[in-house]
């Protein structure tokens, strides 16, 4: 059986980082920023749902917790 030799053609490393940031640089160009308003307004939302979260997750280990404690005493 014969083998079939495929050579890949490799291009030159600068050439293909050439291309590679010619087409990022188009891409970037394409990217429509946030207003400092809208931005500001996720942030404090984001914020705000990580502290709740932060204290739903201790306010949980704090009733587990106090559940363990108290079957401690009792038993």
């Amino acid at each position: 059986m014969e083998k079939k030799n495929k050579k890949k053609k490799r291009r030159n490393l600068f050439v293909f980082l050439k291309d590679f940031f010619k087409d990022v640089k188009k891409e970037a160009k394409k990217v429509i920023w946030t207003s400092k308003k809208n931005l500001f307004k996720y942030s404090v939302a984001t914020l705000v749902f990580m502290l709740f979260i932060c204290l739903f997750f201790v306010g949980t280990d704090l009733i587990i917790a106090l559940v363990s404690y108290v079957k401690e005493l009792i038993g």
